[in-house]
């Protein structure tokens, strides 16, 4: 009968693995629509939004900065709108650094790419306003300016295709409406060819920019989703592996019947504690336990019940153990050994006495004992531990009083 936390990192190692299992067979089956089943894909939003959150939002505001920087163009190509364009683009550029200030410490936290998505939108929308608003043939230097909002959108937004291509494409629209509704100042014949052949091949650079940044900004988050889900892998294999050696660990240490520490871990228990008293001149004490008549117990109930009898007994027992040091173990059979470190002779000798009355208080049936019930035998040695004597001298005394024990009629505690 397995113990609660074995039974619990079973199920837990059980989702671990499932969970191994569906990233596996997504990275195998690849990324084309770059986006996740589910839930991973929520976990991967707010994997991306903290790293946006972390290095992208400088870069945020350096662009920021560079475009609050070209306010001395609008007073040197501004004309009379100089003053209504710089407070315009004062007035971009702070509502910005506020929403950078604030959407991180709201509750809108985890939308810090849409809002970063919004801001160059509106610093490419006011560009194209700008434009409107500088006298005659002026205009046309503001139409360069539209080439660095692009660029920027490209690297402030490479972890979010989707984001970078409304934006890109949003603001090419809105200039391409600019230039079918606006009125063309007059222009010399010269300056008008020139203009006549430079506005469409603007477009098309435009449209050939966003086509490189489209595949770049795909590529970029592809990789990204793909090193995620690695990253993520590698944690869960970390994890599984955690689990896998611990469960190791109780194999190894823990009787598989019982519940309770096996042979093995009580041997290496018992040299620990006693080496450990020994330099600490403290005493250590040991109960034996065997459980009485036994084999008659399971030629009447068979095997499965007396399985169940000392599964039982072996809990009700290790439910005494309530110091680090305490160790209830499975010694072969139907013997167990309680090791209690720090402990005076009369304290195990108690504690063996309440041990015997929880067994009896159990009320496990047993015909063939004249109890009625099932009982145990208990002898108890108590030894400070000295450089010429170990470990072995302290199991033959407990073994000695629980062998008297069973002289005396069994269900009785005899202390050395």
């Amino acid at each position: 009968m397995p113990n609660i936390s074995s039974q619990q990192d079973s199920d837990t190692l059980k989702r671990v693995e499932e969970q191994i299992n569906i990233l596996s067979g997504i990275l195998d089956r690849g990324r084309q629509h770059l986006r996740f089943p589910g839930r991973l894909e929520q976990r991967y939003l707010e994997f991306r939004n903290q790293r946006f959150l972390e290095i992208d939002q400088k870069i945020i505001i350096g662009g920021l900065l560079f475009y609050l920087g070209f306010s001395w163009s609008d007073f040197y190509l501004g004309g009379d709108n100089a003053n209504l364009i710089f407070i315009c683009r004062f007035l971009v550029t702070i509502t910005m650094f506020c929403l950078l200030w604030w959407v991180p410490r709201s509750r809108f936290a985890a939308h810090m790419v849409t809002v970063a998505a919004s801001g160059i939108f509106l610093a490419g929308l006011s560009v194209i306003f700008f434009i409107q608003l500088i006298p005659d043939a002026l205009k046309y230097a503001y139409h360069l300016g539209l080439v660095p909002i692009q660029v920027f959108a490209l690297v402030a937004l490479r972890l979010s295709y989707r984001a970078m291509l409304v934006v890109s494409v949003s603001l090419l629209v809105c200039y391409v409406v600019m230039l079918l509704f606006s009125d063309t100042p007059p222009l010399s014949p010269e300056l008008n060819s020139i203009v006549e052949i430079f506005m469409p091949l603007f477009v098309l650079f435009w449209l050939l920019l966003i086509g490189m940044g489209a595949y770049l900004a795909y590529a970029i988050e592809s990789s990204a989703r793909n090193d995620y889900m690695k990253n993520r892998l590698l944690a869960l294999e970390a994890e599984r592996l955690q689990y896998l050696t611990r469960r190791l660990h109780l194999l190894s240490t823990t009787d598989s019947l019982t519940g309770i520490a096996n042979r093995r871990y009580l041997e290496e228990c018992l040299a620990n504690e006693w080496r450990r008293c020994l330099r600490s001149q403290t005493p250590l004490s040991l109960v034996m336990v065997d459980i009485d008549n036994f084999k008659d117990y399971n030629d009447h109930y068979g095997h499965q019940q007396g399985d169940r009898c000392l599964h039982d007994i072996a809990q009700g027992m290790a439910s005494f153990c309530q110091r680090p040091g305490d160790l209830c173990a499975r010694y072969g059979g139907e013997e167990f050994i309680i090791i209690l470190p720090d402990t005076a002779p009369g304290e195990a000798a108690y504690m063996a006495e309440k041990i015997r009355e929880s067994i009896v208080a159990l009320a496990i049936p047993h015909e063939t004992s004249e109890h009625l019930v099932a009982t145990i035998s208990v002898g108890v040695a108590s030894m400070i531990p000295q450089a010429d004597s170990s470990s072995d001298d302290l199991l033959r005394s407990a073994d000695r009083m629980l062998y008297q024990a069973k002289e005396q009629g069994r269900n009785c505690v005899v202390a050395a």
